[in-house]
């Protein structure tokens, strides 16, 4: 074989490998355009969603706020409960020292009274005297019925005063119910 026979073989065969080279390239970046027109759907079937687990958490926090408030302001409705609790209780506190004041003065008058009529010689008292003794009888009952009366008028001021204070200062509106208010409940929103 001759040199020139021997070119020429070798140009055939840098031929064939270099197409071969081409053709190989030719399929390898039609597999590569393949794989990037497949991650470019992907890229955006993510992007939908993403975008729509974005909505979906914005309205669970909006909800999620919302009940948030409504407990809160729950919570605060609570306290008028108590505080009448504890002005009942401030009451029949009242109340009982009250009948506590009527009795002692009701049974100290009885017992003088009581002892004012033991028999004796010097005891034995006339008409007027039994009506002096009756009168302060029903004089001590006025007077311990004047001072309830005058200790409930005092408690139910107070409690009146305390009751304005409260609903004046606790004046509200559940937000969700306010006018206006823009909420969103169970992934619907209602204005």
């Amino acid at each position: 074989m001759s040199n020139q026979a021997l070119m020429a073989w070798s140009v055939v065969v840098v031929a064939i490998s270099f197409a071969a080279l081409c053709v190989y390239l030719i399929v390898t970046l039609k597999a590569a355009r393949e794989t990037l027109v497949s991650v470019q759907g992907t890229i955006k079937e993510a992007n939908q969603t993403v975008g729509m687990l974005h909505t979906k958490v914005e309205d669970l926090t909006n909800n999620v706020k919302v009940i948030s408030e409504d407990v809160k302001n729950k919570i605060r409705s609570t306290d008028d409960f108590f505080q009448a609790a504890r002005n009942a209780g401030v009451t029949l506190k009242e109340t009982t020292g009250a009948v506590k004041d009527i009795s002692s003065t009701l049974s100290r008058a009885v017992r003088q009274q009581v002892a004012a009529l033991e028999p004796g010689p010097e005891n034995k008292k006339t008409w007027t005297e039994w009506f002096k003794i009756g009168m302060n009888v029903v004089s001590a009952i006025r007077s311990a019925k004047q001072q309830n009366k005058e200790e409930k008028a005092i408690v139910a001021a107070e409690r009146q005063e305390e009751e304005h204070r409260l609903y004046d200062s606790a004046a509200y509106v559940p937000e969700p119910f306010q006018p206006g208010s823009h909420r969103v409940y169970n992934g619907h929103s209602h204005n």
